[in-house]
């Protein structure tokens, strides 16, 4: 797969951010508003965070 670049954006009175989805994963995937992920923090060997997410409920 293609790497995607992505924004991240916040929200307003929050600390909580938001990462956008590709439409074309959203596509390929079926990825749906209510649907639930688990999300896994590391770092590689550069120092880079890296971002795990696994969907663990679809909320169709």
């Amino acid at each position: 797969m293609a790497k995607k670049t992505v924004k991240v954006r916040g929200r307003e009175g929050t600390a909580t951010m938001d990462i956008s989805i590709p439409a074309r994963i959203t596509r390929e995937h079926d990825v749906e508003r209510g649907d639930v992920f688990t999300i896994e923090t590391d770092t590689d060997d550069d120092g880079r965070l890296v971002l795990q997410y696994t969907r663990v409920y679809n909320g169709e």
